[in-house]
């Protein structure tokens, strides 16, 4: 702890803010802003044993003087002789492999391994200048001596601005690139107020909203509790860490519990010392001393930002402990309240330059790692989808944040983070057609740098949507690789309009109906297609667009979409529908890898015994109609195998011949919102199997071809999640098909399939994709007077 010491003329503290000017063996590192608090004599904790990596401070001599200190150390004792500099401490990791979280900071700031160094301070009426010094010798893995220098100038502070309490030694320790704060946000879906905030005390952090500002481990529940390393309970900060000092060593000084600096340097010595379970009472309590600090009302507005950049370094080593400890609520809540001081400290900071928001950018954009290192230690697939749903408000606030600042592209990164990523998971290792659901590794991360890859090797223009509220994100990325953000914009009455589609198609059979259906496909139309320039998409109407949807929007029918010019979005293109991006490196590689399916057609219509209805509902109805005129359909293939009635079984999946490249079931399906998982394709049932296909039964099989149509009611819905629709279009995707045409909701049997005909007779022609196949035969239904509610059902999913 940093105290006033003597008295004299210049017993008063004075401040400075500062701009430092580091460098690394004579490289540039990015500037720091910072406060140097300048006063009579200032004398800091006992000394405590050196250890590499321990905080330190930087104590020098007002004027010309000049003082060495030991950089290890917790702290240096000075003497009354040394009058009166103290330049707030920092600690950063000398090289990647020295951070033990899963997203190692990149770069350095101070070296750990210093030997020796000075620190020489001027004052000149109101300016103060002054020069720091670092050497280290070449040891734990240095390959050379290391020099470091920074330079630091400031201006004193105004009198009726200057901190009235004893300096605390927090400092404008540096954003780290994976640092994060220990706040609770407000209300993430609300619109974010970063460029408008200023640092009156409304807009700062109370230290009640501090995540678990408790003094114990939360036990609470998390999707999944994987295994691993949790370390006995600790004692609170007012015990038996205070016995062993500021540095852990045994006889050292106690801590005082309000000493906030004292209380997260022993935290973070015990992280290094992967003792989590008794770093993390210590941090909470250091984050809320740091918060209460911010929150005062007559605090000066550079020991605010101080006090919230100091709260920002202190994430990491909070969220490895909750990683650590088995709690992922605990590990959401501190990386949601990162994100949320963040925010505030970036328009407390804003006269700070666009280097420091970059820098505060640069630590959001790594905070998703700490959730996939959560997600890779799941091994069943529920336990992933309960993972990423959980995830969902931490990415909200971080993808509104990062937009909010005008990083557009790093936001597009993060929406995807928090998306489909178990889904993305199932569809397994590249290149495996029909991956094994068990054991499946954690899908890459997508970065940047993956993100242009994806986009340059899907070749197609790409519109991405984020629903947060009633605000709407977009996104569209070009063939070329430019990247374009349009929003936030608004979507309010956007789940109603899609709750009445759904709930107008399937019986829309009079002019009152097909009129109110009409004017919900144009409101959809408005809010979702409307807002994008022309010039930003294909001018030819035959190139598929890849929407990519969030939340409800998977339930949108979108080739229906009546835009302002009046047309149905499938008359301008066609429209290829998926969950995330991230899924498109498996489905290319599935679609690419071993020798291609032959053309040819392998059809399940018309099943019969059917299962029962679940719930004791009506039976099914035959199909007879469809299975009369579906020879038109394999007609149009060179090679097309039709089973019908008991021969429609789920053995037909194996018992066929060539591989098909088509996949047809014309039949009935039941989705199970509450139990996603056992919605089911009706086929014939047979001595061995009840007829019910299910979603989860489907993950197991070897579904043939490339292209799999689900001509049935409902066979595109299921319970909406961050993970994408769970059901049938999931289970499909996952289980061989590149791409799959569904339904939105139940369909007529002749509508159906006049759809049907109508995709087959351009798909089988040769020189067709999918997407085009579908969108020409809607058009074509479209353009002979058919309404809507009969075709816009239909849509395609996947790689189109």
């Amino acid at each position: 702890m940093v105290t006033p010491y003597g008295t004299g003329p210049a017993g008063h503290e004075v401040s400075y803010a500062v701009l430092i000017r580091p460098e690394l063996d004579g490289t540039a590192l990015p500037e720091l802003p910072g406060t140097l608090v300048l006063g009579e004599v200032f004398a800091l904790a006992a000394e405590g044993e050196a250890r590499p990596g321990a905080p330190f401070w930087i104590v020098a001599g007002a004027g010309d003087g000049e003082v060495r200190y030991t950089p290890g150390a917790v702290g240096v004792r000075v003497g009354p002789e040394h009058r009166d500099g103290v330049l707030p401490h920092w600690m950063m990791w000398p090289e990647a492999g020295a951070w033990p979280g899963p997203d190692p900071v990149p770069r350095l700031l101070l070296p750990r391994e210093a030997d020796a160094g000075t620190a020489e301070f001027r004052l000149h009426g109101d300016t103060v200048t002054g020069t720091v010094r670092l050497w280290a010798n070449p040891r734990a893995g240095w390959p050379r001596p290391r020099r470091y220098t920074a330079t630091v100038t400031g201006s004193r502070t105004p009198p009726d601005r200057a901190p009235t309490t004893a300096a605390s030694g927090t400092g404008p320790a540096a954003p780290s690139s994976t640092a994060g704060s220990v706040t609770a946000p407000s209300d993430p879906a609300a619109p974010s107020s970063a460029a408008g905030t200023d640092t009156a005390p409304s807009s700062r952090i109370a230290p009640s909203d501090i995540a678990g500002a408790d003094t114990a481990p939360s036990n609470r529940a998390a999707p999944g509790a994987p295994a691993g390393p949790v370390a006995p309970a600790g004692p609170s900060p007012t015990t038996g860490p205070a016995a062993t000092g500021g540095t852990g060593v045994p006889g050292a000084s106690p801590v005082p519990t309000d000493d906030r600096a004292e209380l997260r340097s022993l935290a973070q010595s015990l992280v290094l010392e992967r003792r989590y379970a008794e770093a993390r009472p210590l941090l909470a309590r250091a984050a809320a001393l740091y918060a209460a600090s911010a929150s005062r009302p007559d605090a000066w507005s550079g020991m605010v930002v101080s006090d919230l950049t100091s709260l920002v370094f202190m994430t990491p080593y909070q969220a490895l402990c909750a990683l650590e400890l088995g709690d992922y609520e605990g590990l959401l809540d501190c990386l949601l309240a990162a994100v949320e001081v963040r925010r505030v400290l970036t328009a407390a900071a804003r006269g700070y330059g666009p280097e420091y928001a970059e820098e505060l950018r640069a630590g959001a954009r790594v905070l998703p790692g700490f959730v996939e290192a959560w997600r890779s230690r799941l091994a069943e697939d529920t336990a992933r989808i309960d993972a990423v749903d959980a995830s969902r408000p931490f990415y909200a606030a971080l993808t509104r944040y990062l937009f909010d600042q005008g990083a557009h592209e790093d936001a597009l990164v993060a929406s995807e983070a928090g998306r489909a990523r178990a889904f993305a998971d199932l569809l397994g290792a590249s290149g495996a057609r029909w991956p094994s659901r068990a054991g499946a590794s954690a899908a890459p991360r997508l970065t940047r740098a993956t993100l242009r890859s994806v986009l340059a090797d899907h070749g197609r223009t790409v519109v991405e949507y984020a629903v947060h509220g009633d605000l709407l994100l977009i996104w569209v990325a070009r063939p070329d690789g430019t990247l374009h953000a349009l929003g936030p914009l608004s979507a309010a009455g956007l789940g109603a309009l899609t709750a009445r589609y759904l709930a107008l198609a399937p019986g829309a059979v009079d002019d009152r109906s097909v009129r109110e259906l009409d004017e919900v496909l144009r409101g959809l139309g408005a809010l979702l297609w409307d807002p994008l320039p022309v010039s930003l998409l294909p001018s030819s109407p035959d190139e598929t667009v890849t929407v990519v949807a969030h939340g409800d929007l998977l339930r949108v029918p979108f080739p229906a979409l009546r835009t302002a010019d009046g047309r149905h979005l499938v008359e301008r293109h066609p429209v290829a529908l998926l969950p995330a991006l991230a899924l498109l490196p498996a489905l290319h590689a599935r679609r690419t890898c071993g020798p291609r399916p032959s053309p040819g057609l392998l059809a399940l219509v018309d099943p019969e015994p059917l299962p029962d209805p679940p719930g004791g509902g009506s039976a099914f109805g035959p199909l007879s109609w469809t299975r009369r005129r579906f020879p038109a359909i394999a007609d149009l293939y060179p090679r097309a195998e039709v089973r019908s009635g008991g021969a429609a079984a789920v053995t037909a999946l194996d018992g066929h011949g060539p591989t098909p490249s088509v996949v047809h079931f014309g039949t009935h399906a039941v989705v199970l919102d509450d139990a996603a998982l056992d919605s089911f394709v009706a086929l014939a049932a047979t001595g061995g199997h009840d007829g019910r296909l299910r979603a989860r039964d489907v993950l197991d099989l070897r579904v043939p071809g490339d292209v799999a149509v689900l001509s049935a009611c409902r066979t595109g819905a299921g319970r909406v999640g961050a993970d994408s629709v769970t059901g049938l279009s999931r289970s499909f995707l996952a289980a061989g098909p590149t791409t799959l045409v569904l339904t939105l909701c139940e369909v007529e049997e002749t509508a159906g399939f006049e759809v049907s005909y109508g995709f087959h007779r351009h798909l089988a022609a040769g020189g067709c994709p999918p997407a085009l196949a579908l969108c020409r035969a809607q058009r074509e239904l479209a353009a002979e007077g058919h309404r809507p509610h009969e075709w816009s059902p239909f849509l395609l999913y996947g790689l189109g």
